[in-house]
């Protein structure tokens, strides 16, 4: 299996998913505001026309950026369900950790986290553990459906 692409990885990558859609929202927004330019703006008294023209490259770009925005928005609202089937402290240190940027040794002055650090180092390798043994899992079930279905042919 491919452990670059294992659910655990895209845990690891929240923080800059959450980078890219506030670089997204803000690029959607220059965007509109240049294509603006060319519709009421300063720039509406020129002429220029035709598919290759300024104005209608911004209006692909601008649509682009909104699927891009569309797909990491669904990808961090995905993300954000997984942490929240786990309960309890599990839930919290994989929140800390994968969405606020945490450090294990910070959880533990946390007013909501009266735990030593050795018990939250604990939780979380058994919560990688799951993880990986999930992604494995996932992955052999894959794996037996595709070579199961090549055998019927």
């Amino acid at each position: 299996m491919d452990k670059g692409n294992s659910r655990f990885e895209w845990l690891k990558e929240y923080q800059q998913l959450d980078r890219d859609i506030k670089y997204l929202k803000w690029n959607i927004a220059k965007t509109a505001a240049e294509s603006s330019r060319w519709t009421t703006g300063d720039l509406a008294n020129m002429h220029v026309g035709g598919k290759d023209s300024r104005p209608a490259k911004l209006e692909k770009e601008y649509n682009r950026l909104q699927e891009e925005l569309e797909w990491r928005e669904k990808t961090e609202k995905d993300l954000l369900n997984l942490i929240n089937s786990f309960d309890g402290v599990e839930n919290k240190i994989l929140m800390k950790k994968y969405v606020n940027g945490e450090t294990l040794e910070e959880m533990t002055y946390d007013d909501d986290m009266p735990y030593a650090l050795s018990y939250i180092q604990k939780r979380h390798a058994e919560l990688r553990r799951r993880l990986t043994w999930l992604d494995e899992w996932d992955e052999n079930k894959y794996e037996d459906q595709i070579i199961g279905h090549m055998q019927l042919r």
